[in-house]
């Protein structure tokens, strides 16, 4: 079988009053089903902590099977969120009346996720979901999609317009509706099968990619693109003198909630703004490179904040501030995201290196030393004098590192894959 891979494609939605309201109802008792069992489980989940609490204080002895009962939380399955569920609908009708059974389903379904990404250690625990943070359902299947009207059939609420900006490619698997500044969006999961334009990636494209602060990304042939942050300033300008004034303006009033609404515009037009950028970037390397090297950056760690604790503060905390707010403002993270899977898409490769010491790396005598690159946009190495753009070296040191023989290794495994029959190979699903 070919390999599979789903894509989202975003719509925005023009529905009218009644469905308008609608959406508010599905999202209004998504939450409340939502909420209402995370108390729930809450209840239970401290009764667990007191219990193992009350053990480890009278240092009880635990037995295999206790210490397992005490180490997993209970009930924590499937059928037991849905069967709750059943619950709360027959306790309050509302949910049956003004809601698609379906939709309540995935929301319990995202607390049943929550939970167990936290009991394994992957996220924290659950939080409730707040009124103007929180309006979005999601439907598993039921919907149809009549492109050549331009609208979507969504179950309890019929047919809805929305702007066919552009042709959906794919079975369709499941349609989220979301609330956002400016009115609804749809977005429809599709799935398709991966057919690659790229049969055998042409290695005389390879390109090293080394991200930046004054440069968005500079290349290792020496061209790079600007920062984001010339495009965002201005608004970012107006959204501190908004912030400014909703202080000094009265809760509750209309005045505050019209400031409210303009600053949620400027936050989704920044948002917009930066990932237009990083869609024309993303799709310039992809077009230009079938062989692209990143360096494998742990940007969690990288923006860590500097402020440090009490017994051991940290040094230099504004510039660490500012370096911390650049890093995400540019959202590195969501720029590999989009080129790994464009890449995919051609049947490119993505190959991403150890980052340490590439900017500190001679790439003449193979030197590393801190004193190599004593200012932001110079290099020059101390021991063998070689002199070029920061920047760029450290683009050329991170190609060079992926390893001219692992780059050919990849692409004779590639052609292999097209030689070899389809059945050869189990289906993965990919899902950006």
């Amino acid at each position: 079988m070919s390999e599979l891979m789903r894509l989202a494609f975003k719509y925005k939605l023009c529905p009218n009053r009644r469905q308008e309201q609608a959406f508010r109802n599905f999202s209004g008792c998504c939450r409340f089903a939502y909420n209402a069992l995370l108390v729930k489980e809450k209840e239970d989940y401290q009764e667990y902590l007191e219990e193992l609490e009350s053990r480890q204080c009278f240092s009880e002895a635990l037995n295999e099977d206790e210490a397992k009962a005490l180490c997993v939380k209970p009930l924590l399955n499937q059928y037991s969120f849905n069967y709750a569920l059943k619950r709360l609908k027959e306790e309050y009708p509302f949910l049956k009346e003004y809601c698609h059974s379906q939709v309540l389903q995935q929301k319990v379904m995202d607390l049943y996720e929550a939970f167990k990404k936290f009991f394994k250690g992957k996220g924290g625990y659950p939080k409730f979901k707040k009124r103007h943070s929180d309006n979005g359902f999601r439907y598993p299947q039921g919907f149809k999609v009549d492109e050549d009207n331009g609208r979507i059939f969504l179950p309890k609420i019929g047919y809805v317009r929305y702007r066919n900006s552009r042709k959906i490619e794919g079975i369709p698997k499941n349609v989220t509706v979301r609330q956002e500044a400016d009115g609804w969006y749809a977005s429809i999961q599709c799935e398709f099968e991966l057919n690659n334009h790229v049969i055998v990636p042409n290695l005389n494209t390879a390109i090293g990619i080394d991200m930046g602060v004054k440069r968005f990304l500079t290349l290792s042939d020496g061209n790079f693109i600007e920062s984001l942050e010339t495009k965002l300033k201005p608004l970012e300008n107006k959204i501190a003198l908004l912030q400014r004034r909703i202080k000094h303006k009265v809760k509750g009033s209309n005045n505050i909630k019209k400031a409210y609404l303009k600053l949620a515009l400027l936050h989704k037009k920044k948002a917009d703004i930066r990932n237009n950028f990083l869609h024309q970037a993303s799709t310039l390397m992809v077009k230009n490179h079938d062989l692209i090297v990143i360096e494998d950056l742990k940007i969690k760690n990288m923006s860590k904040s500097g402020k440090g604790t009490i017994d051991n503060p940290g040094k230099n905390v504004k510039a660490k501030s500012g370096l911390n707010r650049s890093v995400l403002n540019e959202a590195w993270h969501k720029f590999f995201t989009y080129l790994e899977y464009k890449l995919k898409l051609k049947g490119g490769i993505l190959i991403k290196v150890d980052p340490k010491h590439t900017s500190q790396t001679c790439p003449q005598c193979g030197h590393i030393s801190k004193d190599n690159r004593k200012e932001q946009a110079i290099f020059k190495c101390v021991k063998c004098g070689y002199e070029a753009h920061a920047d760029v070296n450290a683009a050329q040191n991170i190609l060079k590192r992926a390893g001219l023989a692992r780059i050919a290794c990849q692409a004779n495994l590639t052609r292999g894959r097209q030689q070899e029959p389809a059945e050869a190979y189990n289906s993965s699903t990919i899902v950006v």
